[in-house]
């Protein structure tokens, strides 16, 4: 018998989210646990049952924060934040779950409310908790900053805490640690993480595709997107990730336009034109330390050239 008091969630366990009135129960005031907000959009997935993607021992966070400790929380998958109750956020953020908001499930066995009456109120306290302050908005993502723990930069020993959780590959553990390493030292000197793309130009390049959910899109060559980026690798303030460069030259879908997204940052809600997200492609942090985040990578449609769909599925077979 499992005990669920004491039970560590672990990457591809099988967890079932608790009731919206359990869940209420263990909030505060401010709708949190241990700081952590429940967000209006995670209503959805009470009472289901869905696989555990990546504990969150540790998370990486926008902003001078970097890798930050975090624990007693866990991502899943198939439940990002659709932004509903965000004014719209594309971000598509996995969403963190306490893992007291979480029991092991019982197999074949149907999921019962007891109080149709209680789990009814808590449902719509959830469903009304705040979102917004002026306007800058509060989620669990603009949270992150207060509510984790620094962690060393020289740091290694969440990798080995994931290689022995059969969250990283052996040879990824050594490329990994390889790579914060040198990076750490070419910061000192003053250059870029390896992979990094830097422009020489005003990062000011443009190109309206227009694109539209199902297209198919090349990702365009290093040399191209380096003409478009600044001397900070940014285009029109978006930065081209360096773990984006591993897709440079391949042939993806369209998943859907990205308008507007919260800054993690701020809270303020910044407005993107001529940019997508690609289906499949988000950050698998393999340049973030094995953060554990899967974030959506986001691509400026001047990186992109469209290509007929014949000829897509040629190229990704």
């Amino acid at each position: 018998m499992i005990d669920v008091e004491n039970h560590l969630y672990l990457a591809g366990e099988m967890v079932e989210v608790k009731s919206a009135a359990e869940i209420a129960a263990t909030l505060d005031g401010e709708g949190r646990l241990d700081g952590m907000p429940f967000m209006p959009e995670m209503l959805a997935f009470c009472g289901r049952k869905l696989k555990v993607s990546r504990r969150a021992d540790k998370t990486c966070v926008e902003g001078f924060y970097g890798m930050r400790k975090l624990g007693g929380a866990v991502l899943l998958e198939e439940a990002r934040c659709d932004g509903a109750a965000h004014g719209g956020c594309q971000r598509n953020c996995m969403m963190f779950w306490k893992e007291e908001w979480l029991r092991p499930p019982v197999s074949g066995e149907a999921i019962i409310v007891a109080d149709l009456k209680a789990e009814t109120s808590a449902r719509r306290t959830l469903a009304n908790l705040p979102t917004r302050f002026g306007d800058r908005y509060a989620c669990q993502s603009t949270t992150l900053g207060e509510i984790t723990q620094p962690q060393s930069k020289w740091d290694v020993g969440h990798l080995v805490t994931d290689l022995r959780r059969g969250e990283l590959a052996p040879i990824d553990f050594v490329l990994m640690v390889g790579r914060t390493l040198v990076n750490r030292l070419r910061g000192l000197a003053g250059l870029a993480d390896l992979g990094a793309l830097i422009g020489q130009g005003d990062g000011k390049s443009k190109a309206a595709l227009d694109l539209r959910p199902g297209e198919w899109v090349r990702i365009r060559s290093a040399d191209e997107i380096t003409a478009t980026l600044d001397a900070d690798g940014r285009n029109l303030g978006l930065s081209f990730e360096p773990e984006m460069t591993r897709y440079v030259g391949g042939t993806y879908q369209v998943d859907f336009p990205v308008r507007s997204i919260i800054l993690e940052e701020t809270g303020e809600m910044a407005k993107l034109n001529r940019t997508v997200a690609l289906k499949g492609l988000a950050c698998q942090g393999i340049c973030a330390k094995n953060c554990p985040r899967a974030n959506t990578l986001y691509w400026r449609e001047a990186w992109l050239e469209r290509v007929e769909e014949a000829g897509a599925l040629e190229r990704s077979a």
